[in-house]
């Protein structure tokens, strides 16, 4: 049974982590803290140096005493984004939505528009910064006010709102992007962390290029991991409601509550799966209860090579971040 994160791993293939390694540029500038574990403190490089970030990694962050928290860190490829929360005004402890933030290589999205925006302090404002969509498959352009710079590390970076949250008290303005963009800090490479570690061996052709790490203290959405072949790229989307397209796999893991007992009430296909209580819809797709989470596997493979994964993965807590690990 895999219900903890304390069973000893087998040492992760240096063929495996190589493939998936992306190179990014010298980074100059000291990185914020994520806040996805209260007991990571960044540190500051004292000069540029050549990093690598593995696809699990992030070198995007936040000044700690800017006033905002994380509530979902997503790496994509050669793309990363936050979404954040501001604490640093109104009454409520968890603050209120402080926008999305999000770092490119030039030339993944058409950084090329702040040529024609308003140069603040380094970086140009924008009134309607053009996505090619709001949410991955909507198919049409979103323009949204934004904020832009390059940074020295090679990247671009981004700060936006959606506005699907940024409505009433939660409203986000210029001065407000402008004082998120000015907390932005882009450094060394960070883990993101899940409650669930894969195997050292993957499907066939299959690489992580996909990871999200939310708060649930402040974001109910799941965890979320996906596999692809190492060519696709990241998404074009402003902003990550789902799984990003062109993954073959996505692993979504979240905590058995209330929400889980009501989907666990309407499925069908009762089986097992690395001794663990399991549905399986009959083609692609196998939900596992495990001790503390539900690991939901879409997948276009044979069964036998669902399960499989299922037994090569350590399961941890949903419900404690603070033990979360690396997903490989």
């Amino acid at each position: 049974m895999r219900g903890t994160h304390t069973r000893p791993r087998r040492e992760v293939s240096p063929t495996a982590v190589a493939v998936v390694a992306l190179v990014v540029c010298a980074a100059a500038v000291a990185i914020g803290v994520l806040r996805m574990r209260d007991d990571d403190e960044a540190t500051a490089p004292s000069a540029a140096v050549a990093v690598v970030r593995q696809p699990w990694q992030l070198t995007l962050g936040l000044d700690a005493a800017a006033g905002y928290l994380v509530t979902a860190a997503v790496a994509d490829g050669g793309r990363q984004s936050l979404t954040v929360q501001d604490v640093a005004f109104g009454s409520r402890p968890d603050g209120v939505y402080g926008g999305e933030v999000t770092a490119f290589p030039p030339g993944t999205l058409d950084e090329g528009q702040f040529g024609a925006g308003e140069p603040i302090n380094g970086a140009y404002y924008l009134p309607a910064f053009v996505f090619p969509e709001h949410t991955a498959g909507d198919a049409r352009p979103w323009r949204t006010a934004a904020v832009g710079r390059p940074d020295p590390s090679g990247v671009w970076v981004v700060v936006y709102a959606d506005p699907a949250r940024a409505t009433g008290g939660a409203a986000v303005d210029r001065d407000d992007l402008l004082r998120l963009a000015a907390a932005v800090r882009v450094g060394a490479p960070r883990d993101l962390r899940m409650p669930l570690r894969l195997g050292t061996v993957l499907p066939a052709g299959l690489q992580l290029t996909y990871v999200r790490s939310p708060d649930q203290r402040l974001d109910r959405g799941p965890a979320a991991i996906g596999l692809s072949a190492a060519t696709r790229g990241p998404a074009a989307a402003g902003v990550y409601a789902q799984a990003p397209p062109g993954l073959d796999l996505t692993v979504l893991i979240a905590p058995r509550d209330a929400a889980w007992n009501e989907r666990r009430a309407a499925l069908a296909g009762t089986t097992r799966s690395a001794g663990f209580e399991a549905w399986y819809d009959g083609s692609r797709r196998l939900t596992v209860q495990a001790e503390r989470c539900v690991v939901t596997i879409d997948a276009a493979l044979p069964r036998a090579e669902l399960d499989r994964l299922v037994e090569r993965m350590t399961i941890g807590d949903c419900a404690d971040p603070d033990s979360w690990i690396p997903p490989v």
